[in-house]
């Protein structure tokens, strides 16, 4: 099971210090990593995901140049490009599979992508080394979320953890830490998923602290980090010092 799934803005503190981030992160041991394609008009970030992605936007940090900072990045995690659809469109998916050849970018994650609402586009990309993540939120019904699971195929056990993985959303809202985590629900629905597929589990939105961490680890699944990670980053804090706490459940 991966240990931690973290995420980062692209683009903050800067686009030059991506290649050094994703280094480091990787000799931490982290297998793959979420990485933010700073959009500015998100529907699912939160208050200091959207604060990043308007730093980065300040910058310079447009989706082109983001995906040129990762062209040739090989010292890096398996990086699930975290975007939305329109940015994908506007690309266009052929000169999208061009631009992602060179990175180190092995799946997308598409927040506002429903299931079967782009077949083609996603097919294309799929066949092409690049699928998108299902995403599962707590209103996705049982029944429902086996449909996404096989629209969005587990490519099987020698696929690296990123192409595989399912993200389970932990809560109803926006992300971002600061609100009591029950873990309850989370349960029982990790239980659920589980008489449907065996493929490996993500748990995100509004991760932090080390009992929710380890939580969600002991339930066989994957604790996703966002905010916590951008904010303390933001405030001058080391990727080290952040990861390799909670690597270890200890943040």
């Amino acid at each position: 099971m991966n240990p931690l799934l973290p995420f980062l803005m692209a683009g903050d503190p800067s686009l030059e210090a991506l290649p050094g981030l994703l280094s480091e992160a990787r000799s931490l041991g982290i297998e793959a990593m979420e990485l933010g394609l700073p959009h500015s008009d998100p529907i699912a970030d939160g208050p200091v995901l959207q604060a990043a992605a308007q730093r980065a936007i300040g910058r310079g940090a447009t989706p082109l140049r983001v995906l040129e900072a990762l062209a040739g990045i090989t010292d890096s995690p398996d990086v699930i490009l975290f975007t939305y659809l329109n940015p994908l469109l506007q690309i266009g998916a052929r000169r999208l599979q061009t631009l992602l050849a060179p990175t180190p970018v092995k799946a997308l994650l598409v927040v506002d992508l429903p299931f079967g609402e782009e077949p083609a586009f996603e097919a294309d990309l799929r066949a092409a080394g690049y699928p998108v993540v299902p995403l599962l939120a707590p209103t996705t019904t049982l029944e429902r979320a086996r449909q996404i699971l096989l629209e969005r195929p587990d490519p099987g056990p020698g696929a690296p953890f990123a192409q595989r993985f399912a993200y389970v959303v932990a809560r109803l809202g926006v992300t971002g830490t600061g609100q009591a985590m029950d873990l309850g629900p989370v349960s029982a629905r990790i239980q659920q998923l589980r008489t449907i597929s065996a493929r490996p589990l993500a748990v995100g939105f509004g991760l932090s602290d080390p009992r929710s961490l380890a939580a969600v680890r002991a339930l066989g699944a994957t604790p996703v980090v966002g905010s916590a990670l951008v904010q303390e980053l933001a405030s001058g804090r080391g990727l080290s010092d952040m990861l390799s706490g909670r690597l270890v459940g200890d943040a």
